[in-house]
């Protein structure tokens, strides 16, 4: 057990109150952690505390987040409020800064950030305008490969530095209680898991200087009465521009073996994101020569097990040749226009600007017509005649 004194927690003493919110993507175990994390401080430390998660569908790849608030100085808690200015944040992967503005949205110089990376903190580089207390962080993605067990168990062993108001044995019991009905096995994988996340986690006060990226933020255009979607419409489909599954990989994903490839299509109608890019032939046929477009590749690996020739196997994400990455379903000029008109709240005025190949390869039809996006204008509509009939007698 000596392994708990190599490193130096932050000191967090003399909080009132600790507030924690994680953020995810379905798959990554966030809203177990903070039930984990909760039961660690309420049940196992008698402190005054609650849980709660916000998700919408329920499925692997959309946004999660996970609060927790717990008293050492036994505070009544009656919120259920999302937490906006976090004591420590648990980002569950180091994309979700970039690609999801909000994740970041309430630091200040009294939060502790926690990020799976492996980069080292002084390495980390943030939007602009972040502001930190320390930046921590631990490769919780390989970790979890290593031992086969959950990134979440990894990320819970990790915050023990930025909450010295939780117990080492107190997490550990909670979570070995929590999984308790896995196999041994399993529940000695997460075991060996949290103790190599508190292990290997690096820690570094924040240098502003990391604050200095540039992120545009891509949002739905703002709706109100007059422009409001017909319900039942689907605003974000599966692999439009804006989309990046990426983050829901756990370092494993599909890759394409062309040599081997019967061209069957099982995986593309398998895909639940359309992963795969196709080309046509002068005589109209259609070959998988291109590959995957892995911005889309969530790595639920689907198409491995329906593939009947393995030319789609299992890899580490290390191993996949940087130049397959490189292969996009939607041209540069493409998404930079759509990204343009998004940001802009202007794509709906310039959708004929647009050729039809880029509408199909951009989003829906239905999204992107005007009629359909929008209530309808019933002047513009053409009503069909209607033919006269005699009535039978």
């Amino acid at each position: 057990m000596m392994w708990f004194f190599k490193k130096k927690t932050i000191s967090s003493l003399n909080r009132p109150l600790v507030s924690v919110r994680m953020e995810a993507v379905g798959g990554q175990g966030a809203n177990s952690a903070g039930k984990i994390l909760a039961e660690a401080a309420v049940l196992g430390s008698h402190y005054t505390g609650n849980h709660f998660s916000s998700f919408g569908s329920e499925k692997r790849g959309s946004p999660v987040r996970s609060y927790v608030r717990f008293s050492p100085n036994h505070l009544p808690i009656r919120s259920t409020s999302s937490i906006s200015l976090p004591d420590l944040l648990i980002v569950f992967h180091e994309s979700l800064i970039h690609s999801r503005n909000e994740s970041l949205e309430g630091t200040n110089q009294t939060t502790d950030l926690l990020l799976n990376t492996p980069h080292l903190p002084n390495e980390v580089q943030l939007p602009k305008g972040t502001q930190l207390k320390n930046i921590m962080t631990v490769d919780a993605t390989s970790i979890a490969r290593r031992y086969g067990c959950g990134i979440n168990s990894v990320l819970l062993g990790a915050s023990l530095h930025g909450l010295s108001e939780i117990k080492k044995e107190q997490l550990l019991i909670t979570l070995e209680k929590f999984f308790n009905k896995l196999p041994k096995n399993k529940i000695k994988n997460n075991v060996r898991g949290f103790k190599a996340g508190y292990k290997n986690t690096e820690i570094k006060s924040f240098n502003s200087q990391q604050a200095s990226l540039e992120i545009s933020e891509h949002s739905l255009p703002h709706l109100g009465w007059l422009n409001a979607p017909i319900g039942g419409l689907v605003l974000s489909p599966g692999n439009t521009v804006l989309k990046d599954n990426s983050v829901s990989r756990t370092g494993i994903a599909p890759q394409f073996i062309p040599e081997a490839c019967c061209h069957c299509g099982f995986c593309d109608m398998l895909c639940p994101d359309y992963c795969f890019v196709w080309e046509k032939d002068p005589t109209t046929n259609t070959f998988l020569l291109q590959g995957i477009d892995y911005q889309y590749c969530k790595g639920c690996q689907k198409c491995i097990s329906i593939c009947p020739v393995e030319a789609l196997i299992p890899a580490k994400e290390e191993e996949i040749p940087k130049e397959n990455k490189k292969i996009h379903l939607f041209s540069s000029s493409t998404t930079q226009k759509i990204k343009t008109l998004w940001k802009d709240h202007h794509w709906i005025q310039s959708l004929k600007e647009l050729t039809p190949e880029g509408r199909n390869l951009s989003f829906e039809k239905k999204l992107l017509n005007l009629k359909t996006y929008l209530k309808p204008d019933y002047s513009e509509v053409k009503l069909p005649k209607q033919k006269k009939t005699l009535n039978k007698k």
